[in-house]
């Protein structure tokens, strides 16, 4: 059944393939120069050890569960990057790839589990003497399938995206569960009737029967495939084909070896460390430049909205006097209030009314009754600190709001309220100013209507002065009680 189609073409509802990402992402002449630097370092210190292969080791008891661990680690993360990737791209190809590691590692893991004496003290866990390294040939197999399978897919049909995906996942999870269940069939219940491998440590007949030639091949018309469809023209291609001269030079020099302990063993599971590596490493690297380049992104956004809210407050200012407008300083006024309840600060507001400001236009004109607010919002600034807000509410209006410690609250707003009538009766024409003052943190609203009251009962007691708000007492009706 075909589930496939052409990247090029429009997907409903998905994200569009990520051009940034690895499987994209064109490799750069010198990622091309390393990755062939690394191929012949891996070739050159291969061909170097051959003749000494055979070279019998001492056994290193912590060796082979580190190195078993680790290559399991890595196939099942890689395994994870890449189903990942596929969830995010479609991309068919990725998916048989991700297929291919999570093979490796549960054939791993089963091998693991059949190594004699690692997890019981006489004998293994599963299988029989000739599981453990069956299980070698087929957990090799898995990459090279799985890479070939990637190779063909792009070579077929590149850039096609699954339309059905989870129909995919699906199909793709029937077929690794088939696979799996039968190679751990085979070489468990019907070990002993597969070709006799191992001869107590000696493993030379992997190369005798054919089966590791078998296997170089497998992995060379892997690499080749990988060529035709790539021309190693992306960066995951680029470390596909270090992935697979890694393992070609693991089974080469281990077949050499022909037995457990030999120098050749070790390096062979080092060059299959190197060769799991790779590709999680790959998109390990991606992540964290992902990473790091989301995090560029939202310091940008971040500042453009720090811009766009600066820009947007200055639209809010009062043209004449650059102060907060009435919704702008209602915003920062109610900012204030809710953070000194919360911090258990004492709030004031002063409402300031300008006296003898009409005489002052009707006398002189408007611009200079313009000239007059302005020295007089400037007047404002010099006496208030800045934690506290400011704001014009219109014409000779004006308006602020402190925060103190609770027990100096109604001391401060007092010197404070003090040095706004000096400060504004020193600008001259005549010019005073009436504040009104309130104690209250519970509403804003309230807080300004008892501010303003405060503030005409100072302009009835003679003007230019403060006055505090005081609750004034119900009349009551003696007679009609």
């Amino acid at each position: 059944m075909k589930f496939s189609r052409r990247a090029t073409d429009k997907l409903p509802n998905d994200v569009a393939k990520n051009e940034v990402s690895p499987a994209t992402r064109m490799a750069t002449a010198s990622q091309r120069k390393f990755a062939l630097w690394m191929c012949v370092t891996l070739c050159v210190i291969t061909v170097f050890l051959l003749p000494f292969a055979q070279a019998q080791w001492g056994k290193v008891p912590a060796f082979l569960p580190s190195y078993q661990t680790a290559v399991i680690g890595t196939y099942l993360v890689t395994a994870y990057l890449m189903y990942g990737h596929y969830k995010a791209t479609r991309s068919e190809a990725l998916l048989h790839l991700s297929a291919g590691c999570l093979y490796t590692a549960g054939i791993l893991i089963v091998q693991f589990m059949s190594f004699p004496g690692a997890f019981v003290e006489h004998g293994s866990l599963l299988g029989g003497g000739q599981t453990t390294i069956w299980l070698w040939f087929f957990w090799h197999a898995g990459p090279a399938v799985g890479i070939l399978l990637f190779a063909w897919s792009e070579f077929r049909r590149p850039g096609y995206l699954a339309v059905n995906h989870q129909q995919a996942i699906r199909q793709t999870g029937i077929v690794l569960a088939i696979a799996f269940a039968a190679t751990v069939v085979l070489v468990t219940v019907f070990h002993a009737w597969l070709p006799v491998l191992d001869v107590k440590g000696n493993f030379s007949r992997i190369t005798s029967t054919g089966i590791a030639p078998a296997l170089q091949v497998l992995l060379t018309l892997s690499l080749v495939i990988l060529w035709r469809a790539s021309r190693f023209r992306n960066v995951l291609h680029v470390w596909l084909g270090i992935t697979l001269v890694a393992l070609l030079c693991d089974n080469a020099i281990t077949m050499m070896g022909a037995s457990r302990l030999s120098l050749g063993w070790y390096i062979g599971r080092i060059n299959a460390l190197i060769s799991s590596s790779v590709m999680m490493l790959v998109y390990l690297q991606d992540i964290k430049q992902s990473y790091v380049t989301s995090m560029a992104i939202a310091d940008r956004l971040a500042s453009s909205n720090a811009q766009l809210e600066m820009q947007v407050d200055k639209a809010r200012l009062d043209t004449l006097t650059k102060l907060p407008g009435r919704d702008l300083f209602g915003e920062r006024a109610e900012l204030l209030r809710a953070s000194s309840v919360a911090g258990g600060l004492g709030f004031a507001t002063l409402f300031i009314d300008l006296d003898g400001f009409k005489s002052i236009n009707d006398r002189f004109g408007h611009e200079h009754g313009d000239i007059v607010l302005i020295r007089a919002a400037d007047a404002l600034r010099s006496v208030l600190r800045d934690t506290d807000v400011v704001g014009r509410l219109g014409g000779d209006e004006f308006v602020a709001c402190l925060s103190t410690p609770a027990g100096a609250v109604l001391e401060i707003a007092n010197k404070i309220s003090e040095r706004i009538v000096d400060k504004i009766g020193k600008i001259g024409d005549g010019l005073g100013a009436s504040v009104g003052v309130s104690i209250c943190n519970t509403d804003m609203t309230r807080a300004l209507q008892e501010a303003d009251e405060a503030m005409y009962d100072a302009k009835k007691l003679g003007k230019n002065r403060f006055n505090l708000f005081h609750d004034k007492p119900k009349l009551v009706n003696l007679a009609s009680g």
